[in-house]
């Protein structure tokens, strides 16, 4: 049974990534480090500064029970102890010297010995040594779009040497925060240690700027699949950023967010005869809560490959071209420049361009050697007759509709699903055509455009099933704005 549960939802995350059309954004939590560099869980890290500190005389269960469990507070109770241990050792090489300047905050001594600790631990990680080496070479052949996490470490950058990161603040205020090819590391990195979110008063300051956060994030949310590695459904920090955006990207907490994974990590094996749920709420205080689908996992093996896309662009390539069509459009002497305006106004789709720029489609190759049946319609071989009746991703479905989304088509999908019990995605037929071979490759008819828009604009329609039978459904009222 659980083998069962986990090829269906490796298909559905499979499938997610092709309808979106895009690279998927990977989330990436403290389980990651805890699990491939043996780092510390919040409480342990907190543990271990105490341990560390010598002047420190009462044990991290003191302080735990003082502050009633609230790690920020806890961290901000041993700041000063932190300030007070390395004043005291001033002069002994245990913190560099320019540390004692005014221009840093008393944080600055406990945030330095995070960055040791994370360093520490870095500098003993091994691939070929490693228990899960077979888990990370898979990882790191991926070319998400972006990275983002809340971890300190500069374990991420090591796995993806070719990514560019960015740190804190610069996270909102640098504009290229969301270009393809970059580690977001909102909650601070060893690197640039007096930015690490910690103590009670960062997460403050942290909560003030969350919303511009939340709102830059908010493309990513909308355009991509997110996936959630080594978090807790129970992490504050996630829970809030999903509050931010949860009235935009779910209109009913019924409502399953289709783009959003949340993979959790099981330490012991899963029996064979468990059924994990499929989606899971997650709740984010004052009564809100958001549905997201769920994976309970042992290994993450089968969830790093489903993330492997047919597209293997060099990530530095993606990044630089992205950069210079940027700087092209927005030079001031673009006038200047010879464009065939003609050409220019057939650029409609991603195909159209790839061709300009030389690019060359790998749909065909991958679908010469597959044979296509569809009901009704006899076998389809030709690849380009089939991509010629089936030209459009959901996301092309979405747009010309007048969506920047595909979610709502999706809804509409579902609600083809319970009024029929026909999964259009579940088989060939007139409407779709799966055309993948060694991984989905999803695409829509003008028949299907036809059928959603009516099912969106909640009138009558009619679909053909891929044996041929005619389902009528009058209309309902369908659960869309």
């Amino acid at each position: 049974m659980y083998k069962e549960y986990l090829e269906k939802s490796i298909a559905k995350l499979k499938m997610t990534l092709d309808d979106s059309g895009t690279r998927p954004i990977l989330f990436i939590g403290s389980g990651f480090s805890i699990r491939y560099i043996n780092g510390p869980n919040w409480l342990g890290l907190l543990k271990q500064l105490v341990e560390l500190n010598p002047e420190i005389k009462m044990p991290i269960g003191y302080y735990n029970q003082k502050k009633g469990g609230n790690y920020p507070l806890i961290a901000s109770a041993i700041v000063e102890e932190y300030q007070s241990y390395a004043w005291m050792k001033q002069g002994t090489g245990l913190y560099p010297e320019h540390l004692y300047g005014t221009e840093f905050s008393d944080s600055i001594y406990l945030k330095y010995q995070i960055k040791m600790i994370f360093e520490e631990l870095l500098s003993q990680f091994n691939l070929e040594t490693n228990v899960h080496k077979d888990e990370i070479e898979i990882l790191k052949t991926l070319n998400p779009h972006a990275i983002i996490t809340t971890n300190y470490d500069q374990l991420l950058e090591t796995l993806f040497p070719s990514f560019n990161v960015i740190v804190g603040e610069q996270v909102i205020k640098d504009r290229k925060a969301l270009n393809i090819g970059h580690i977001l590391k909102v909650h601070g990195c060893v690197s640039n240690p007096e930015e690490i979110i910690i103590s009670d008063d960062d997460y403050k300051l942290f909560k003030k700027k969350r919303k511009y956060l939340s709102a830059k994030l908010l493309t990513y949310f909308m355009e991509h699949p997110i996936v959630f590695i080594g978090y807790s459904i129970s992490d504050e920090n996630i829970q809030k950023i999903l509050s931010d955006i949860s009235e935009i990207v779910s209109e009913t907490e019924d409502e399953i967010v289709n783009n959003i994974w949340f993979v959790e990590w099981k330490k012991e094996s899963i029996p064979e005869d468990f059924t994990p749920p499929i989606d899971k709420v997650i709740p984010l205080g004052e009564g809100q809560n958001i549905r997201v689908n769920y994976l309970l996992v042992n290994t993450f093996e089968d969830v790093y490959k489903s993330l492997m896309q047919s597209d293997k662009s060099d990530i530095d390539f993606l990044s630089t071209l992205q950069e210079n069509i940027y700087n092209i459009v927005k030079s001031k002497t673009v006038t200047n420049l010879e464009v065939d305006m003609v050409r220019m106004n057939g650029l409609r789709d991603i195909e159209t361009l790839s061709s300009y720029l030389g690019f060359k489609s790998k749909s065909s190759e991958q679908a010469s050697t597959k044979q296509v049946t569809l009901g009704g319609f006899g076998q389809i071989l030709d690849p380009e007759q089939a991509l010629a009746r089936y030209p459009m991703r959901l996301t092309d479905v979405s747009s010309k509709l007048g969506y920047s989304y595909w979610h709502k088509v999706n809804v509409a999908i579902n609600k083809v699903k319970t009024d029929t019990n026909f999964d259009i995605k579940g088989s060939n037929n007139i409407y779709h055509i799966d055309m993948g071979i060694n991984g989905s490759q999803h695409r829509y008819s003008a028949d299907f455009l036809e059928l959603i828009t009516k099912v969106i604009n909640e009138e009558n329609y009619e679909v053909i099933t891929d044996t041929n039978e005619k389902i009528e459904v009058h209309s309902r009222s369908l659960q869309e704005s």
